[in-house]
């Protein structure tokens, strides 16, 4: 017997709070149908990774393997998303193999609980929702421990979807991946971000344009309003952290993106994570393919390499199948 699991991106769209009243980092975002991780695993008395990517994955599969204390397993990787570049491959790919070994063991085991043991949601929580749920998310965030976000005690202390919703299929995301360019790991970010400082016309502003336009637009499935106010958190959020990425986005090339996906009419733009991901919103194939002709052009006058897809948003948790008779 043989598991297989289907999982896919996420983009990071902001934080409607950075530290108040006790929480921090609460966290907006979206499931998007790719790129995508897709592991097939079958039990085994060892661990055996067979990574037919090119990306590198073997360390975090082998970790979540040995989460489980289970005997061994035997994972084929198939596909799986870019690494540390903004669209939260580490969550998915782990809990892809933690949940696909913890049902071929039989394991009783929730996705958030997964997520505990596998060191998720240390910071947001919409990577597991996505997992679990996909759509447009906010969670909860995290409770601060003094000035602190201190490391999270059980399950319960992981972020919680306070909203989720599916958004219009007419509605797609121009992705855009500069090469040669990595944002910044777990490690390196965990020091920047375990002691937010509280800024209260920042934290009104986020409030006013998550409350006021966000939802606001996604009730009345108004993308142009949608959209502007995806592009207002973004500023101020990018501003916030501009204190650790030399600017209000991690990079020129990620910089010159976001501005010509603006330029070219995307309703809304952003930087994913710490990037160097960046994207914009867009309605429909025919307005997606207008764009990514300005965007093109002013790519190659820049000089800017870079991997661009469309994409619609994944409004469905995670796939598991099982396959009966499969040789690796």
């Amino acid at each position: 017997m043989m598991i297989e699991v289907c999982s896919s991106a996420r983009l990071h769209l902001g934080f409607y709070t950075l530290a108040m009243d006790n929480v921090a980092y609460g966290s907006i975002g979206v499931a998007v149908d790719k790129p995508t991780v897709m592991i097939r695993v079958r039990k085994s008395d060892n661990i055996v990774v067979k990574n037919n990517t090119g990306i590198p994955v073997e360390k975090e599969i082998r970790e979540a393997i040995e989460s489980l204390n289970v005997p061994g397993a035997e994972v084929e990787v198939v596909k799986a998303i870019p690494r540390h570049v903004g669209l939260g491959s580490t969550t998915q790919l782990m809990l892809s193999t933690a949940y696909a070994v913890s049902r071929l063991y039989g394991l009783k085991y929730s996705i958030r609980q997964l997520a505990f043991k596998l060191k998720r949601g240390w910071v947001s929580g919409v990577g597991i929702a996505a997992f679990e749920r996909g759509g447009f998310i906010i969670d909860s965030g995290r409770r601060l421990e003094g000035k602190k976000v201190g490391v999270p005690k059980d399950p319960s202390d992981l972020p919680r979807v306070i909203y989720r919703s599916p958004l219009p299929k007419s509605w797609y995301f121009i992705v855009v991946l500069p090469k040669g360019i990595r944002g910044l790991d777990e490690r390196e970010e965990k020091p920047l971000l375990e002691a937010p400082e509280t800024d209260e016309e920042l934290e009104y502003e986020l409030h006013r344009a998550v409350l006021l336009g966000m939802l606001h637009a996604l009730a009345r499935r108004d993308i142009k309003g949608f959209g502007e106010a995806l592009t207002n958190i973004q500023f101020l959020v990018g501003q916030y952290f501009s204190r650790y990425q030399g600017g209000v986005f991690c990079c020129r090339e990620t910089e010159t993106i976001v501005n010509a996906l603006l330029e070219g009419g995307a309703y809304g733009v952003g930087q994913s994570s710490w990037g160097p991901t960046a994207y914009g919103l867009v309605r429909g194939r025919k307005e997606a393919r207008e764009i990514l002709d300005y965007l093109t052009k002013i790519l190659e006058e820049n000089n800017i390499d870079a991997e661009i897809f469309v994409t619609n948003v994944r409004n469905n948790r995670a796939s598991l199948r099982f396959i009966k008779y499969y040789s690796m």
